[in-house]
């Protein structure tokens, strides 16, 4: 086996790099742009409206309500079918390269594994936030 399938797991993993950098760096320009706004309003003596304020200056703490179960579930079961075809993607090659099924059958094993728990975590987030809700009309 050459050099070539190392070659192709180094480009997969700085293309994620990149992608992570890049995603990090227009995060930052979003916020310097919401900042430069605010400073260019506060240089003309115009007043600030809180809610714009807000708007341009969302707080880093993740409100656990806006997360919602459903997408959860639904990123639970895309994932869980990704490991089931991942498990079949193993028989198949398989038959070319027989020493590569248990290496990628595992990872679609994993996958469904990850799969499962986010249908197991929005049914959990589901029956807490129905606990909640009945907790706080109860007298």
């Amino acid at each position: 086996m050459g050099l070539g399938a190392y070659l192709v797991g180094v480009a997969f993993w700085v293309f994620v790099g990149a992608v992570a950098v890049a995603q990090i760096m227009a995060d930052h320009q979003k916020r310097r742009m919401n900042v430069d706004l605010l400073r260019a309003i506060i240089e003309k003596g115009q007043a600030i409206d809180p809610a714009l304020v807000a708007k341009l200056m969302p707080s880093d703490a993740v409100e656990e309500e806006h997360t919602d179960p459903q997408l959860i579930k639904l990123g639970g079961i895309i994932t869980t079918a990704t490991g089931v075809g991942i498990a079949f993607l193993a028989y198949f090659i398989a038959q070319i390269a027989p020493m590569a099924f248990y290496p990628i059958l595992g990872g679609g094993v994993v996958t469904i594994c990850i799969g499962v728990g986010l249908l197991i975590g929005a049914r959990a987030m589901t029956n807490a936030r129905a606990r909640e809700r009945t907790n706080k009309t109860a007298p």
